[in-house]
């Protein structure tokens, strides 16, 4: 798993100037460098932006003749989550303001704040909307001071990469974007989102040390990447659909970790795209390569309940209430034991035969019923009796967190 710990460099440079008639000569400049990992980029909740007429939109962002990712084909009315959580009209204009400055790639933007305890917070709020945003690791704020009053503050976002390459960049993840939304189903969120999971997972491999793992660009451009590129890449093509994302982090395991949280129907859940790849457990060095399913959905629209028994959460972000069941894949794909029922068990692997399925998977609605199929199908070995043919073959993994099965069918 990749690691990706705060990582927070503050650099304080304080130079008095020589006494002048004029401001700037008597002012005490604080350059404050802030290098922040993706990790840490997150905040609170979303809603939809709305812009004065003077100021650019967070989905139009076509002045000052910059070519960014978030252009005209971003559609504005995208709920931006993190920016609702701010309480302030101070700190929804100064989110604004740097996310203009980021995506017009401005060398220095002065702000309309004075109070820098809000830059840290309103910076992590707007990289956690906005994936697109993929050459920014951090910034750069300028304090200047009369006497002991701050005049005015600066903001430099602190770019990853060269404007050309940043331009160079978007039209090929703009193709590639597009060329993952056409197979979009027509229908309700679910049936999107579960494209969009299978879609990302079955395009990316995991792979630690990769270039870019931070951003969106390993995913698009290179198909590989960690947790955080599978979360941010995920956030922007619900995003493209007009689907409420948000990225969440925490740990798993003691190590730090990235997962989307997902407006599906009119209700929020938990999504770990990277978790739902076998490569992942691969790289890990969980699973066989044989012994898990290419797509795994333990962790697709999930409760915090659910999540919370292998995930952390980082403290300090503000989430909704997340407590619906009604868009998890094991209930609505029939695929969910309440009790440890052989005529249901027996149509499960009825349908997946009938399918052509090689792997069956199900869950059980709680640890006695996890218990008893485990017993009647494993211990008892009465799985025999639902395999398609004489002689078919069968291995199984568990999850005892999420209380599902496995089984890799292999006709003789």
């Amino acid at each position: 798993m990749d690691k990706f710990f705060k990582s927070l460099a503050l650099l304080f440079v304080i130079s008095m100037l020589g006494a002048c008639a004029d401001e700037e000569a008597m002012l005490q400049r604080v350059n404050v460098s802030m290098e922040v990992t993706d990790a840490d980029r997150q905040a609170p909740e979303q809603d939809v932006l709305q812009e004065s007429a003077e100021e650019a939109e967070p989905g139009n962002t076509a002045s000052a003749g910059v070519r960014t990712l978030a252009g005209p084909d971003t559609p504005t009315e995208t709920f931006y989550y993190a920016f609702t959580t701010l309480a302030t009209q101070e700190e929804q204009q100064l989110y604004r303001e740097i996310f203009n400055s980021l995506v017009n790639l401005e060398e220095e933007t002065e702000l309309s704040v004075l109070d820098t305890g809000l830059l840290e917070h309103v910076f992590a709020c707007v990289m956690a909307d906005h994936p697109e945003i993929f050459y920014v690791d951090g910034y750069t704020s300028t304090v200047y001071r009369l006497g002991n009053d701050i005049s005015r503050i600066t903001f430099s976002g602190d770019y990853t990469l060269e404007r050309e390459e940043i331009e160079d960049r978007c039209p090929a993840l703009e193709a590639v974007l597009k060329k993952w939304l056409e197979g979009v189903p027509e229908g309700n969120d679910y049936e999107k989102v579960k494209y969009l999971y299978d879609y990302l997972i079955t395009h990316t491999e995991y792979k630690l040390g990769c270039e870019d793992s931070q951003n969106i660009c390993s995913v698009l451009l290179d198909g590989i990447s960690v947790c955080q590129g599978y979360a941010k890449t995920f956030q922007l093509l619900c995003q493209r659909l007009h689907i409420p994302a948000y990225l969440v982090t925490g740990t798993t395991g003691g190590q730090g970790h990235a997962w989307n949280l997902v407006l599906v129907d009119g209700q929020w859940c938990y999504m770990d795209p990277t978790w739902g790849d076998a490569s992942y457990r691969q790289e890990e060095g969980n699973y066989p390569q044989t012994a898990y399913p290419a797509v795994n959905y333990d962790y697709f629209c999930v409760t915090a309940e659910q999540l919370s028994r292998t995930h952390q959460f980082k403290e300090g972000q503000t989430l909704p209430e997340c407590i619906s069941t009604q868009n998890q894949y094991y209930r609505r794909e029939g695929l969910y034991l309440e009790s440890a029922d052989a005529e249901q068990i027996k149509m499960i692997f009825d349908r997946a035969a009938q399918a052509g399925a090689e792997v069956v998977t199900f869950q059980c609605a709680d640890d006695a019923v996890y218990a008893q199929v485990y017993e009647m199908l494993i211990e008892d070995q009465k799985i025999f009796e639902y395999l398609p043919g004489e002689g078919t073959k069968v291995a199984y993994a568990e999850s005892k967190e999420q209380r599902t099965f496995s089984f890799w069918l292999e006709l003789s």
